[in-house]
């Protein structure tokens, strides 16, 4: 009786068997293509290496491409919270007017409000012609 042989396999090994398998490739099916023999082998790479073992916030980088993209979707998402920012704090301005005036902005800006018309013509706007 021969005596078992102990297999070694790179972390990139295991990645790569991980990122197929969570790409829809079936464990019977990896374990036959790349000769895994143990039975909990792949369980443990997917434990340990798969997307639902990563701890929240951290992300696992492949390629230079993935660096790219997570650096322009950081640089997106600053973006967009400084937008909200700005818009709250716009917001917060408007409804503080809207208060000292002593308007209730939900009554007052609720499209089925049955309050003031807001559609009263500016000033410094002319008349569109033939509507005199």
């Amino acid at each position: 009786m021969g005596k078992k042989e102990k297999r070694f396999y790179s972390e990139a090994f295991k990645r790569q068997v991980v990122r197929e398998y969570e790409q829809g490739a079936g464990a019977a099916e990896l374990k036959h293509k790349y000769d895994i023999r143990g039975h909990s082998t792949l369980q443990r790479w997917l434990a340990r290496y798969g997307r639902e073992s990563y701890g929240e916030g951290a992300v696992y980088l492949q390629t230079a491409a993935d660096r790219e993209r997570a650096r322009r979707l950081e640089e997106q998402l600053a973006s967009l919270q400084e937008a909200v920012a700005g818009l709250t704090l716009e917001n917060r301005m408007l409804r503080s007017v809207l208060e000292v005036r002593g308007l209730d902005p939900k009554k007052e800006l609720s499209p089925r409000s049955s309050g003031p018309s807001r559609t009263t013509a500016s000033p410094s706007r002319k008349p569109a012609p033939g509507s005199e």
